[in-house]
């Protein structure tokens, strides 16, 4: 019975949509637009830069961009998660969810990873698992 049990888990496991996992699928990207960047970039001086620092540095909180962070490692999903559950600083969820997606497209732009047409969704970041630095 307790084989059994393993063989059906592993199955389920192997086989989604009928491929194994990891064979012929790739973490689909979310997309962002130069525009949600740009509004990106102004909510994150007004809301993150104090900490953060105006070049995505680090001041008093973590380096976000430019080799001495780890976000490039994170998953988009993750670091939005993240950020929006935690900052900013003092209030965390303070910000209104356009804000937060927002500077997620300045972040993702920040990492090197080019506009779109598409405009960044709460919806696309929640089904973004690639790393953050991916666009480099």
């Amino acid at each position: 019975m307790n084989a059994l049990r393993v063989a059906g888990f592993s199955a389920t496991l192997v086989l989604i949509g009928g491929l194994p996992l990891g064979a012929g699928t790739t973490p689909h990207a979310a997309s962002y637009t130069a525009k949600q960047a740009y509004a990106g970039r102004l909510d994150y001086y007004q809301s993150c830069a104090e900490c953060h620092g105006g070049k995505l540095e680090g001041v008093f909180g973590p380096a976000l961009a430019g080799g001495d962070d780890n976000l490039e490692y994170q998953a988009v999903k993750d670091v939005y998660g993240y950020m929006a559950a935690h900052m900013p600083h003092g209030n965390p969820e303070g910000l209104p969810q356009e804000q937060y997606v927002a500077i997620m497209a300045f972040l993702m732009q920040s990492h090197g990873r080019a506009a779109g047409t598409k405009p960044l969704t709460k919806a696309a970041i929640d089904a973004d698992t690639t790393l953050l630095g991916d666009g480099r």
